[in-house]
């Protein structure tokens, strides 16, 4: 059988298990990003960038073991790859699934929306397309699912899938002309990366741009790419075309290389701590930015490079603490995100830092204990040898029937668990079922209000406070303060999905008033909106802005929509209230201030904010689960608070 690759190597050699020094190391390095941007994301603002450094890591890894085994055998074995995968990954999933489940079951509420979705998506690594598909990326963001973080795992192993079979089909057609199929490779990086870039231009929901598999293969193709353009870095070449390096290890481009290397490596932290998964074009070319900061590392410590510095790299990434992460970085990876949830539900987003510590602990014990007794044996024997062992075992001794007894319970009973929480699991969180609520009120109470004034059109009546619903006079608030009078007729209020769920307060306290508002609306979706509502003649005397939970704020945005209002016309700006890890609130909210000082005499702040904080220490319970989205209580304190702004705008 002509051989897909020429090599010297014997097959048996090739088929040697083969561990390239160093990629631990980068393992370790992306794993610590992904945890401590999840768990303090102001350290590490771009920590996401971790699971890019995986997918390069896989996409070399993987594509320079085919190839050897292609070299070394003649051929690549798919039944036995995939195999070799299954046993990688399903056991530690398995774990996960079934440990977590009955956590959810015993503390109920959100943290158990769309189990059924995530269970169904883990188990088939079809999590990164059921989230795009779900369509609910928006409240995801503030109300966190458990196993969202199996999406990365959807696109590898869904890689794992096709990539192989590509492989081999090109590898017969193209023999062994693999410039032409690195060629090939590479038009599919720049494809990912401009289907990536159109869909975010085009306002794509941001789980499809991130999540999706032709969104976000640029990080495992690149991957690819750098086994294509060392293609023995996994064993000996023969083949007539070498790199330079190989014939001449000291030359320029070794230099070059090895000075990429260290370059890249240096780079990776700071480029983390400084990047930051909000600014514009960071998905996917910031993302892809650290992709090339990955190959650069991975280049300079592949087997042909022989000089003194790279063999220093391989020594520094395998430096014992980065090897023991490294090697269990699949576990920790999957256990730190669903225990931050589980905090996240029982100390709020805004939890202490201990808390976050312990959850840091809580990974490091369980990541270790399932790389220990389950992923290892399972990947080193096979599911069939480790059945065998059991048995074997128990032979030895009866009375080990009794802890198996005992595993084999706790099992089914964590099975049948998880099973009650995915079939009651709920569909909508607290905050979504706040916003649904406020939409069904609102059209009911608009409705009601049209059938009066139909009614009193009919009757020939005169008096316009028989068109309203009698539910719509003020409501005093907490403070047992009635609420100040307004003429709410020449009030519009634009906002995003507080404002949906509050719809029904503020009508109670402003009837007449005009609403305009969406969920996910963020400021630079206002500003046309204020525009074209000018242009119409359709804004009143009074605009309420409030969309500060979603927006970064630029300086200028604010100053478009004030010059866009008439001279006689006034502003109310209402600032953003959550959690502290929604960083955007924080500067959105000092630029907020700085504007209503600075044109105090046309511009009302409405601090909710300020409000909302010294209301949460009266009484904890006044926010959702998401800590953005007021509860019915809540709600009538926002309205409060639009509504004395509005006051105070009209006086």
């Amino acid at each position: 059988m002509k051989q897909l690759f020429a090599s010297a190597i014997a097959p048996e050699e090739g088929n040697q298990k083969f561990i390239l020094p160093g990629l631990d190391g980068l393992r370790a390095i992306a794993v610590s990003l992904v945890i401590v941007y999840h768990l303090w994301p102001t350290v590490v603002p771009g920590g996401m960038i971790g699971v890019d450094i995986f997918f390069v890591i896989s996409g070399y890894l993987i594509t320079a073991l085919l190839l050897r085994e292609g070299a070394t055998t003649g051929r690549i074995n798919l039944l036995e790859f995939w195999k070799r995968r299954a046993r990688r990954l399903l056991p530690a999933i398995a774990l996960v699934i079934l440990l977590i489940g009955p956590i959810t079951q015993i503390m109920q509420g959100d943290i158990r929306v769309a189990l059924d979705r995530q269970v169904l998506g883990a188990a088939t690594f079809s999590s990164n397309w059921l989230s795009i598909l779900s369509g609910n990326d928006y409240f995801t963001q503030t109300s966190p699912q458990l196993f969202t973080n199996f999406w990365s795992l959807a696109v590898e192993e869904q890689f794992y899938v096709i990539w192989p079979l590509l492989l081999v089909t090109v590898a017969l057609i193209l023999q062994r002309r693999w410039r032409l199929f690195a060629i090939a490779v590479g038009v599919l990086v720049v494809f990912s990366l401009k289907i990536s870039t159109v869909l975010a231009a085009g306002e794509a929901p941001l789980s499809r741009v991130y999540y999706g598999t032709d969104t976000h293969m640029y990080g495992l193709l690149s991957g690819v790419l750098l086994a294509f353009a060392v293609p023995w870095s996994l064993y000996p070449p023969t083949d007539k075309y070498v790199l330079y390096t190989v014939s001449r290890p000291y030359g320029m481009v070794t230099f070059a290389r090895v000075l990429i290397s260290w370059l890249c490596l240096f780079a990776l932290i700071p480029y983390a701590v400084l990047a930051h998964e909000s600014a514009k074009f960071f998905i996917p070319w910031g993302l892809f930015g650290a992709s090339l900061l990955t190959i650069g590392v991975i280049q300079g410590m592949l087997p042909d490079m022989v000089v003194g510095a790279s063999e220093l790299l391989r020594k520094v990434l395998s430096f014992p603490p980065l090897l023991w992460i490294g090697q269990r970085s699949y576990g920790l990876y999957l256990w730190h995100w669903p225990l931050a949830v589980i905090a996240h539900y029982l100390y709020g987003p805004d939890r202490s830092p201990l808390i976050n510590l312990l959850v840091l602990a809580l990974t490091l014990a369980v990541a270790e204990l399932s790389y220990r007794f389950v992923e290892t044996p399972v990947r080193r024997y096979g599911f069939r040898g480790c059945a065998r062992m059991v048995w074997q075992w128990l032979h030895t001794d009866r009375m080990k029937l009794v802890p198996l007894s005992i595993t084999v319970v706790v099992t089914g009973a964590c099975f049948a668990s998880t099973a009650m929480a995915v079939h009651s699991a709920p569909q909508m969180t607290s905050a979504q079922t706040a916003v649904e609520n406020g939409k069904k009120a609102a059209q009911e109470r608009l409705q009601a209000k049209k059938e009066a004034r139909a009614s009193a059109s009919a009757s020939a009546t005169a008096d316009p406070q028989q068109s309203q619903d009698p539910s719509a006079a003020p409501s005093p608030g907490p403070s047992g303060n009635s609420q100040p009078k307004v003429d709410s007729s020449q009030v519009t209020i634009i906002g995003d999905s507080i404002v949906v769920a509050t719809q029904p307060d503020l009508y109670d306290t402003m009837p007449d008033a005009q609403v305009d508002a969406e969920e996910g609306r963020t400021i630079d979706k206002v500003i046309p909106i204020v525009k074209s509502m000018a242009s119409n003649g359709q804004l009143r005397k009074t605009v309420v802005i409030s969309v500060a939970a979603n927006s970064t704020f630029a300086p200028g945005q604010l100053e478009q929509i004030l010059e866009t209002l008439p001279q006689d016309s006034k502003l109310v700006v209402v600032t953003g209230f959550g959690p502290s890890n929604l960083t955007w609130i924080a500067n959105s909210n000092s630029i907020i201030r700085e504007f209503a000082q600075k044109n105090s005499s046309r511009v009302v702040l409405a601090d909710w904010n300020s409000t909302i904080r010294e209301e949460l220490q009266k009484n904890p319970t006044l926010m959702t689960s998401d800590g953005v989205h007021p509860d019915l209580s809540g709600q009538v304190i926002y309205a409060r608070v639009i509504t004395e702004a509005v006051a105070k705008a009209q006086s």
